[in-house]
């Protein structure tokens, strides 16, 4: 489990107090609950007299450059630095409560991104299976495209996914719907894989699992059909109506 994934089991029990509604819904509101965490924690976070000082001073400055209508570059200099400078300190005051209240956020959006990405197999049904790079596997059916595919168990017919040379790979089921077995990285120490990780001595990098993807919208390409299109675009209509109606700089 990474820095990012400590909230997760908070988050997956609320998010079962609504198994009652459909995925979509749930989906949105998760969303909707993102952008309130992340702008009430902007606004406490910042100084928003400040903030709101600085807004205008480097709007000030950027007017009086836009004015300017001479052409010495003796006289355009100072208005170009004073605009500059004047942005600047505007960036640097909201830099750091910016970050620090986008903390919170990015733990929702990594649960969300592994709750509401793909769902696992149902067992007796088939999913294809590829390593990287390309190895022989045993006892698994091999396509004319080189993907393996595999019987997908149900929790008491567990079996592992061996190559040629014996090392084992991964045991199926999974443990949580996520495509992709591979060796520890850096990174795993802020975002975790649930299903665990490949030993560093075997020959392969990650073994890949083609799992059935969730579809929240029926029209559209599909990049318009999974959660990220649906959850980002009511995160920011939310955000942006919060920073409107509070008055938030």
């Amino acid at each position: 489990m990474g820095f990012f994934d400590l909230p997760a089991p908070l988050f997956t029990a609320l998010d079962n107090l609504m198994n009652g509604l459909p995925s979509l819904p749930r989906l949105l509101i998760w969303s909707a609950l993102t952008a309130v965490l992340s702008m009430a924690l902007y606004w406490l976070c910042s100084a928003q007299d400040k903030v709101a000082s600085a807004k205008e001073r480097a709007l000030v400055a950027r007017r009086k450059m836009a004015a300017y209508q001479g052409t010495e570059f003796d006289e355009m200099m100072p208005l170009a630095k004073e605009s500059l400078i004047a942005s600047g300190k505007h960036f640097g005051i909201v830099l750091w409560p910016a970050l620090l209240s986008s903390l919170p956020a990015l733990t929702i959006i990594v649960w969300v991104s592994a709750q509401f990405s793909y769902t696992l197999p149902q067992p007796g049904s088939s999913l294809n299976i590829y390593t990287d790079p390309a190895v022989e596997l045993v006892g698994i059916s091999l396509t004319a495209d080189n993907t393996y595919t595999a019987t997908y168990p149900d929790a008491n017919g567990a079996y592992a996914i061996v190559t040629t040379n014996g090392e084992q790979l991964v045991t199926l089921p999974l443990s949580a719907p996520v495509p992709v077995v591979h060796k520890r990285q850096w990174w795993n120490s802020l975002i975790g894989n649930p299903n665990g990780y490949l030993a560093d001595a075997l020959a392969i990098d990650a073994i890949h699992f083609e799992l059935p993807t969730i579809e929240y919208l029926a029209i559209g390409p599909s990049w318009i059909r999974g959660w990220e299109f649906s959850y980002f675009s009511l995160l920011i209509i939310v955000s942006l109506g919060i920073k409107v109606v509070f008055r938030i700089h």
